[in-house]
Formats: C-alpha cells, sequence, structure tokens
C-alpha cells in the first residue's frame, strides 16, 4: 500500500502530527513502537494545557491514539529499521513491513540513556527522573543526587537550584567532563561533585537511596539521570538529512533539507516539553499537507 505519509515515532509529536493528516482525509500511517516514546515514562504531568490536575504520560499518548485513530490513521506498533529515498517516493522498512510513502515525518524523539546501575528501572516514577524541568517540582526541599560526568548533568544540577539546596553530583566511578565554567558555578553553589559509583538503588515503595561500590549507603529521595540524551538519529542519516550536535536541522516550518521529509519533536531539539512536541507535530504536518498539495 501507499500512502500520502508516513511517521516515523509514536511521541506526543507524531501522534499530533497524524492527526492533522488524518483530519485531512489523507492516507498515513504512525509507525514506532509506543513504549519508546519518553512520555510512557512520565508519571505525572501537571504543566500541559487542559489538565489542571495532571495527567499520567502513558494514559495522555492512549488517548492521542485513540483521537488519530478516529481519523482512520494506521498506527503500525513496529520499530522501524531503515529509510531509503527512492526518487520522489520513500520506502519505510519496519520490523515485518515496507511501506511506500509520498512524504515523511521524522519524530523518533529521543531516548533516556540508562544510567546502567542495578534496579534503575524499578524506581522510575517513584524517585527516579530524567528531566529535572519536568520533574523537580516534586522534589522541594529534598535530598536529590543527580548521576552523570558531563556539562549536561551540571546543568541539571543547577536548575534543581529553584527547588532544594542539597544536591550531589556522582559521577559514577567516571572522570569529569564538565567544563571549568560550569565546576566554577557548582562550587560557588556548594554543590559537591563525588567520582564514586553507584552499584544499586534501593527502597520499598519509593527511592530511598543507593548502595556505593565501597558497599555503603547513602540516602536521598530523588536521583536525575543526567548521562545525556541519544537520538534515534541513523534513519535521518540514510536519507542525508542534515544533522548538527545530534539534532536534525529544520527551517521555522520543520522542513529539513530533503524535499517531502519533515521532522519534528525532540529529535529537533524543541523544547524536550510534551507542549513544544505537540506544537512542532501540528506544524510539520501542516508543512506537510501543503508540500502533499503541490503549493510548495
Amino acid at each position: 500500500m501507499q500512502y500520502d505519509s508516513i511517521v516515523v515515532g509514536c511521541g506526543p509529536a507524531g501522534i499530533q502530527a497524524s492527526i492533522y493528516l488524518g483530519r485531512m482525509g489523507l492516507n498515513v500511517a504512525v509507525v514506532g513502537k509506543k513504549d519508546d516514546s519518553r512520555l510512557v515514562w512520565a508519571h505525572s504531568i501537571e504543566n500541559y494545557f487542559g489538565f489542571p490536575e495532571g495527567i499520567d504520560g502513558a494514559l495522555l499518548l492512549d488517548k492521542g491514539i485513540s483521537q488519530a485513530k478516529k481519523f482512520n490513521v494506521e498506527i503500525i506498533d513496529e520499530e522501524v529499521i531503515s529509510i531509503k529515498n527512492d526518487k520522489s517516493k520513500f520506502r519505510i522498512i519496519s520490523t515485518s513491513k515496507e511501506l511506500i510513502t509520498n512524504s515523511a515525518i521524522l519524530t523518533t524523539g529521543v531516548s533516556n540513556q540508562s544510567s546502567g546501575i542495578l534496579k534503575e528501572r524499578e524506581f522510575i516514577g517513584k524517585g527516579i527522573a530524567f528531566c529535572v524541568m519536568c520533574d523537580g517540582i516534586f522534589f522541594k526541599n529534598k535530598k536529590v543526587i543527580v548521576i552523570g560526568e558531563g556539562d549536561y548533568a551540571a546543568k541539571e544540577a543547577l536548575e534543581l537550584l529553584d527547588y532544594t539546596k542539597d544536591i550531589n553530583i556522582y559521577l559514577n566511578g567516571k572522570d569529569s567532563k564538565i567544563t571549568e565554567k560550569y565546576l566554577s558555578e557548582l562550587k560557588s553553589k556548594n554543590i559537591t561533585i563525588k567520582k564514586i559509583k553507584v552499584k544499586e538503588f534501593f527502597g520499598q515503595a519509593k527511592l530511598e537511596g543507593a548502595i556505593l561500590e565501597d558497599n555503603s549507603k547513602v540516602k536521598f529521595d530523588g536521583a536525575f539521570i543526567a548521562v545525556g540524551v541519544s537520538s534515534i538519529l541513523s534513519l535521518a542519516t540514510g536519507l542525508e538529512v542534515m544533522i548538527k550536535n545530534n539534532y536534525i536541522i529544520v527551517d521555522s516550518n520543520f522542513k529539513t533539507n530533503v524535499q517531502g521529509v519533515f521532522a519534528a519533536g525532540d529529535v529537533t531539539g524543541s523544547g524536550m516539553q510534551v507542549s513544544t512536541a505537540v506544537g512542532s507535530g501540528a506544524k510539520a504536518a501542516m508543512s506537510a499537507i501543503t508540500y502533499l498539495k503541490g503549493i510548495s
């Protein structure tokens, strides 16, 4: 089957784009693993329009998928293996399918890099988080650690100062890659850097602390994993889509340098928030609609 547009990635940007496309009566599919979306990991979103009491991320995504299906969008819950530029068409190969489309919207997002510490996944949403801007408010006046060795970890630790002053950075046994600028700022804010490796998190109903490499225990209320984010960009590379600093380059209308290929959401570096992902998904879809109509 040939599609008017295929959205690669099943997160908020991709689902929003598919809703715009499907509502126009276009033949649209979304290809991607729903569980790969960072939205599934968000247990309470309190800063998204229309949900004053907050909403679970997985529930919000399910609502979006149901809305997309209402407009006859096909949801293919499979990993995309490759995308090929086949003259004026695009060939998208997933785990079990090969699909042809006139246009593609890349919304693969970014994936949280695991710390590799035992029981990390067990405590996600129960004391372990990946985004201070998203979840810092839940740790007001709490004891918090940040795990990571680079400037990203330093930035997260400094952002935590809006909520608590009891912050330590654990390099997790690695050498520090924090630049002098951030090191100076961390020192001035009394944020301590510890090199010792963290072996395992522990707790009952929620995170209570960690066991260190020397088998000693340290207690804290929250841990932010800041070992960096990795974009799923091999697909873009295969299309010869331009990339800078691990993000797909787009213009103000979320067009890439390849005609007929658009990108939206976290993979473009647009804010790492649900609201910005949704907004960019809508705009990318409108650009794709214009392209398919032959206007641009």
